[in-house]
């Protein structure tokens, strides 16, 4: 008895630092990477919807590649203008692409998401990675 009872101490002894080191303590005075994107961030960016498919993936290619240059400087205004950009092809070519493969539509979606993510949670990363991957989804629609 007196066996187990030491046993159960000295588990309690290691495992009683292991678990109180993993509290999480938070900042209040540290500076926030969430920015607030307000009227004079936004730019209203239009494109023709009557361009072909090729013409708007093409523009939506030089506004990834203008995003992930933003995202590398960092210069947010600049990629909020760019993102805007990319959603708004996006909408508009993603019809045209989903019309012709469910799963170029999904490889398509994830660049978009991409995009998004690179600047709402600041991972230049992300943009670099959409900018990666478009030429691939570029280069398979020709294949339709």
């Amino acid at each position: 008895m007196k066996l187990a009872f030491s046993r159960v101490v000295l588990m309690l002894g290691i495992l009683l630092p292991v678990v109180t080191g993993c509290a999480t303590t938070i900042n209040e005075s540290a500076p926030s990477t969430i920015a607030a994107t307000g009227a004079a961030e936004k730019t209203i960016s239009t494109i023709d919807p009557q361009l072909d498919r090729e013409k708007l993936l093409a523009q939506m290619l030089q506004s990834v590649e203008a995003l992930s240059d933003a995202m590398q400087k960092p210069d947010r205004k600049l990629a909020i203008k760019h993102l805007d950009q990319i959603k708004l092809i996006g909408d508009a070519v993603r019809p045209k692409i989903a019309e012709l493969s469910d799963q170029l539509a999904a490889d398509f979606d994830r660049i978009v998401a991409l995009a998004e993510s690179s600047v709402e949670r600041n991972r230049p990363a992300d943009a670099d990675k959409a900018l990666r991957f478009l030429p691939l989804i570029i280069d398979s629609l020709k294949n339709f």
